[in-house]
């Protein structure tokens, strides 16, 4: 079979004159990418997420003190270790979660199924972004941790989300450009982010 193929395309080529195959094949000088840009993107199953919220959620309404402990600081161990404190207070404000001691608390009222939801796909978006800066990032994943990646608001903007790497304690910030997209269960970002010259 992959001789028929070879015969055709030889026998296509040998019809065609020396100019036609110039303008097929033009002889090119390959320049380099003129700038220096890192891509990552990652993807997430929202359910994964979703899991961890609705087990917070019922451990808050559950009358065993030591499963509530448990499971609520599940997600707040999650919550601490991705997010920045400038996220976490987001966090914590946009749901109207209480907070105890750097702890998330998920309210004395019961959380509906929608806000659950909500949520967890609000979560999976942050991780699946920042998991994506940090494929991103210079050094890659390794180079940056959680807390040194912050999703925001483009400041000034129409309210798209941008990527920022935290330097310096998070005196210093690079920007980097951020694209989000839900559909159904799945949460994906890509995340493009320049290398500085040193």
């Amino acid at each position: 079979m992959r001789q028929q193929f070879e015969e055709r395309t030889e026998k296509r080529r040998a019809a065609l004159s020396d100019s036609q195959i110039t303008v097929i094949n033009p002889p090119m000088k390959q320049l380099p990418f003129p700038f220096a840009l890192n891509i990552g993107t990652d993807i997430v199953h929202i359910p994964r997420i979703q899991r961890l919220v609705a087990r917070s959620v019922a451990a808050s309404t559950s009358l065993d003190p030591a499963a509530a402990t448990n499971q609520k600081t599940s997600l707040s161990r999650f919550v601490r270790r991705i997010l920045c404190e400038q996220e976490q207070a987001y966090f914590k404000s946009k749901f109207k979660l209480s907070s105890v001691a750097s702890d998330v608390q998920l309210p004395s009222q019961p959380i509906t199924a929608q806000t659950s939801t909500e949520i967890a796909r609000w979560l999976a978006g942050r991780f699946a972004a920042k998991e994506a800066a940090r494929k991103a990032a210079p050094g890659g994943a390794a180079s940056v941790n959680w807390k040194e990646v912050m999703i925001r608001a483009e400041a000034g903007g129409d309210g798209r989300p941008e990527v920022v790497y935290l330097r310096e304690g998070g005196s210093v910030g690079q920007p980097g450009k951020l694209s989000i997209s839900h559909d159904g269960e799945y949460v994906v970002a890509t995340v493009i982010a320049a290398t500085p010259e040193l």
